[in-house]
């Protein structure tokens, strides 16, 4: 995946500027489906990160996560040809 550039925002509550990869990312509330996000500084707290098939893998240098199974859905990996997971 290749970075496209970088831009600032803030993380947290502090105001602290970190620096946030231009790469899309895609992420659910917990009861919604997975959408696209121009970066990770722009999916809403408390949503979860969508990985694998059509999405891609985590963005491990800003969420330090891996790509898990969904226990929400009824997908079973390994038994579907798109079965994607959340970054955890």
């Amino acid at each position: 995946m290749a970075v496209l550039g970088l831009t600032g925002c803030t993380g947290g509550g502090d105001d602290t500027p970190r620096v946030c990869p231009q790469v899309v990312v895609f992420a659910r509330s917990d009861t919604g489906t997975c959408q696209a996000f121009p970066t990770p500084c722009d999916v809403p707290e408390g949503y979860v990160g969508c990985c694998g098939g059509l999405f891609g893998a985590c963005v491990a240098d800003v969420s330090g996560t891996t790509c898990v199974d969904d226990p929400t859905d009824t997908c079973q990996p390994g038994r579907s040809a798109d079965c994607p997971g959340i970054c955890q």
